[in-house]
């Protein structure tokens, strides 16, 4: 772990919003970042579930306290150029419409990417993305924190000040021996080649978690939202932190990712999932949560039921929540209770990128979560970010207008 008193980098790489605020500006290394000190909070925390109704009409938003949410995840930053022929593609052996793990061959692409001109940049990594989102719907900067892992580079740099630019705190584990992840993302048409390289933010380590800044960071959240994809990084991390948050009543919310976390990671889903209560995923990856648990169906309500009711560690009731591009969403609820909520169609012409669009409906959904509005308008306003999103290249939040009441 990197020694705070002895490392600038880390000190540029955090917003570090802390308790009763004192803030000011400063610059660090060309760009600004808000460093803000605070008090230990006095009040104990409340659980989400426990004098509410999710499916209630009568719920008022509250206002967001800073760092109410964190994210846990594996930052990449995208970049993002669009070609009008195939030389790229062939040089670095690329398909126009794929998405792969880097290999040695395509070391020198990224910058490459970068020296061109008209060059996209954005704070990726899909709970990074989900983080910029809420961001977005909730307006105010720094009611959300993320964390994850990054280099000593350019590229850590700009993926700060990206992310920081779209109100997201950041607390990134700076990590000199691998470079910044990144992800190339190539746009060809209506084709995407993207290619990823985890680097740095596949080096988390539960100790960082330890530092003064970060405790308190943690101490002031009431939600923790964690991607599978983190959970391959840092299961350590991952247990601590939903152990926390079932001793103190807050709330865990855990995205299953991909079909690869299920199959390769199911002992650690399994020593997490009794503290975790929300469950968010696809089809697929419920169908290959099935398979891993032996359950021989394949029918999505069973499966559904079935992974609500598995033993809770706090007492409080789990909802599973699956999500499709078509079909309604569902969510299992205690008692057998099922909720379906439509998906509206999209016109076919103004679909320019689906990346990011599941990010983008986790996002919506989460901001409105830690504002205890009810269940369905929760739901409504992540599909209605996922569908501002597959209108933008990438996880663009520039371009997508002022969230309010009237868009869901």
């Amino acid at each position: 772990m990197l020694n705070r008193s002895s490392q600038l980098l880390p000190l540029t790489l955090r917003s570090v919003p802390l308790w009763t605020r004192a803030a000011y500006s400063i610059s660090l290394q060309g760009f600004k970042t808000n460093l803000t000190l605070y008090s230990k909070p006095t009040e104990g925390f409340r659980s989400p579930f426990g004098n509410r109704n999710l499916s209630s009409k009568n719920s008022k938003k509250m206002e967001l306290p800073e760092g109410i949410l964190i994210g846990f995840g594996n930052p990449l930053l995208d970049i993002t150029t669009v070609i009008e022929d195939t030389m790229l593609l062939e040089k670095y052996g690329l398909e126009a419409n794929a998405a792969i793990i880097a290999e040695e061959k395509h070391e020198s692409l990224f910058e490459e990417l970068d020296n061109m001109e008209n060059v996209q940049y954005s704070a990726g990594g899909a709970c990074q993305n989900s983080m910029r989102v809420f961001q977005w719907i909730v307006g105010t900067p720094y009611r959300c924190a993320f964390f994850g892992a990054v280099g000593k580079d350019k590229f850590a740099e700009r993926i700060v000040k990206r992310a920081n630019a779209d109100g997201v705190e950041t607390h990134y584990q700076v990590k000199e021996e691998m470079p910044t992840g990144t992800c190339a993302v190539i746009v060809s048409g209506q084709n995407r080649s993207l290619v990823a390289n985890l680097g740095a933010a596949a080096l988390f380590t539960e100790d960082w978690m330890n530092e003064e800044e970060n405790c308190c960071v943690v101490d002031r959240a009431s939600y923790f939202y964690i991607t599978g994809f983190f959970l391959a990084v840092s299961p350590d991390t991952v247990f601590r932190m939903a152990k926390l948050s079932s001793e103190t009543n807050r709330t865990l919310i855990l995205n299953l990712s991909a079909v690869f976390v299920l199959q390769m990671q199911k002992e650690q889903l399994d020593n997490i999932m009794p503290y975790v209560d929300i469950v968010i995923g696809n089809k697929e990856e419920i169908l290959a949560f099935a398979d891993t648990h032996l359950w021989n169906t394949k029918d999505i309500f069973e499966i559904g039921k079935q992974m609500q009711s598995l033993p809770k560690e706090n007492g409080r009731p789990r909802m599973v929540m699956i999500t499709d591009a078509v079909c309604p969403v569902l969510c299992f609820q205690e008692n057998d209770k099922i909720l379906e909520y439509p998906v509206p169609k999209v016109d076919k012409k103004k679909i320019v990128d689906t990346n990011g669009c599941g990010d983008a409906f986790v996002g919506g959904f989460l901001s409105q979560l830690v504002q205890k509005m009810p269940l369905d308008y929760c739901i409504r306003t992540g599909i209605f970010a996922s569908q501002q999103i597959i209108g933008v290249l990438g996880v663009t939040l520039d371009k997508l207008p002022k969230f309010n009441e009237k868009c869901i």
